[in-house]
């Protein structure tokens, strides 16, 4: 088994993966605690240094980047300087950005934490604040985002939604790609959306996405997560939904196949589920691009789920890491 896995593993190898979705660019505020403020019973800090790394769909796509694969990501830039930063964090990393539309009166998403501790303590996240489009991008914006996405499809073997904030990927679009990419396959991770995307190959919905789209549901069962994530993919019309229960592990749907459960590789005393949905989104259309079942793809998207979440933060997992996992 681990040695198939493993093959599999090795195909990742420079496979083409076009990622739709939005972008967000992560800020992080280390501070030092020093005392409480005199005008309101409110922690003072002193700032220290800030920090910027890739959130939303591009944690995704570093996560690509770092198992080997060629992400091209397809999505909305600001013209401002979170818009930069996010442009030259991709640059870096020598990631391709010609599918990037930079939209006027676009504004970057940006979440910033703000960290704070004692000189010889642990930074904890104290506050987090997110700076959001209030709205969406413009028409003009959204015909190039259209274009940019059918040249990155042209020469993928994946397409990877990452939907966080229903901005970049428009239902509408995705149902005219599928037409034109009949069969490029196709993995999906909406927030909010799910269900506008029927005909996708593979869903990755967690625990509380699944009980908002079905609110009839009483979940106090197992049984309850076996229908849910089975009717899912009825609605879907998908080859497969992988339903991410945290410390729980997963639940995979394949359609006529009966459900598997997966508990979790590693240990439960996790550190930071930050980033993990990403990971596994990342792994799972990987292994799908490079033939493999959906249940191995579920097992790899696992594994690789329990190596992140052993780390603080958003942590792309390295395709070395995975294939050490497996020995």
């Amino acid at each position: 088994m681990q040695t198939s896995l493993s093959s599999i593993v090795s195909r990742f190898k420079n496979k083409k993966v076009a990622v739709w979705g939005d972008l967000i660019l992560d800020q992080y505020v280390f501070t030092s605690a020093g005392r409480v403020s005199r005008e309101a019973p409110v922690l003072v800090t002193e700032f220290e240094k800030n920090e910027y790394r890739l959130g939303g769909a591009g944690n995704v796509v570093m996560n690509l980047l770092t198992l080997g694969a060629q992400p091209l990501p397809v999505g909305f830039v600001g013209k401002d300087a979170p818009g930069g930063i996010l442009l030259g964090l991709l640059r870096e990393q020598g990631i391709a950005t010609g599918h990037l539309v930079t939209a006027d009166g676009f504004q970057t998403p940006l979440k910033s934490r703000i960290l704070s501790g004692g000189d010889n303590t642990k930074k904890q996240q104290i506050l987090r604040i997110d700076t959001l489009p209030p709205g969406p991008a413009g028409e003009r914006a959204r015909l190039k985002l259209v274009k940019a996405l059918h040249a990155a499809l042209a020469v993928s073997d994946l397409l990877v939604l990452s939907d966080y904030l229903a901005q970049a990927v428009i239902p509408g679009v995705f149902h005219a790609v599928r037409k034109k990419f009949p069969h490029t396959p196709s993995v999906a991770d909406s927030r909010n959306n799910l269900l506008d995307f029927p005909g996708v190959t593979l869903a990755t919905p967690n625990e509380p996405e699944i009980k908002s789209l079905f609110p009839g549901h009483k979940f106090l069962e197992e049984g309850d997560f076996l229908r849910a994530g089975s009717e899912l993919l009825g609605r879907l019309d998908a080859r497969g939904v992988v339903l991410k229960r945290g410390h729980r592990g997963m639940l995979v749907f394949g359609r006529g196949e009966k459900p598997s459960a997966l508990g979790i590789f590693g240990t439960s005393q996790i550190v930071d589920v930050t980033g993990a949905g990403d990971t596994v989104l990342a792994v799972l259309g990987l292994g799908l691009a490079s033939g493999a079942s959906l249940l191995d793809s579920a097992r790899l998207a696992n594994i690789a789920g329990g190596i992140v979440v052993m780390h603080e933060g958003a942590y792309p997992v390295r395709r070395r890491e995975l294939q050490n996992a497996l020995r």
